[in-house]
């Protein structure tokens, strides 16, 4: 279902909807109808936020837990109400199409109370985290095109979360954050996802 997540960006920005022929949709109920309509919000704020806009990342980040929150709803929607998959996933874009930018910023907040039943928040990461996580990849960024736009704000937005203490204590937390980053970075146990990305960004603009 996570191909249907990417379908419902492609719809949000007004290209074609593929056909699904003429599904019987008589049992979908109110209540799918409903969780289909937040899915779809949610594909299209994550998109937003995925550009910088500010009115999205002012909600918490949807790129990963919305992809699960949809996949989740697609699924049940396409067991409980005898549908094939592709028509599930044509019912999603064309919510998302219906909502545009501004009904899904509308929508999307009022859904957090689904999202977080459904796929339960996981800590955010703390600023030494953050900072270890926008320095790193402004550092990469950088280290590829030494005049690369993107690599100058993550270099700032982290600069702003440097810790301004300089003592072993602090230095020890610095290190160790680093080295879960590296370790995410090179294939390592640890982990570092699109939402832990969009926190950071979002902690250091304050």
């Amino acid at each position: 279902m996570a191909s249907i997540f990417r379908f419902c960006l492609i719809a949000m920005a007004g290209l074609a909807l593929g056909a699904a022929g003429q599904p019987d949709l008589g049992r979908i109920t109110p209540v799918h109808t409903h969780d289909m309509r937040c899915a779809a919000a949610f594909a299209v704020v994550a998109a937003r936020q995925a550009g910088g806009d500010p009115a999205a990342l002012a909600l918490p980040p949807f790129g990963l837990r919305g992809r699960v929150y949809m996949g989740k709803v697609g699924e049940r929607v396409a067991r409980e109400a005898g549908l094939p998959g592709d028509a599930v996933h044509d019912l999603l874009a064309s919510a998302a199409q219906k909502l545009g930018p501004q009904g899904a910023l509308a929508v999307a907040g009022p859904c957090l109370a689904e999202l977080d039943a459904t796929v339960p928040r996981r800590p955010a990461p703390g600023p030494v985290d953050c900072f270890a996580i926008l320095d790193a990849y402004a550092r990469v960024l950088t280290g590829r095109d030494p005049a690369s736009p993107l690599g100058a704000t993550l270099r700032g937005e982290a600069a702003a979360l440097a810790p301004t203490a300089h003592d072993p204590t602090t230095d020890r937390l610095v290190d160790a954050a680093r080295a879960r980053v590296r370790d995410a970075l090179t294939g390592g146990d640890g982990t570092i996802d699109a939402d832990d990305f969009a926190a950071c960004r979002a902690r250091a603009r304050g």
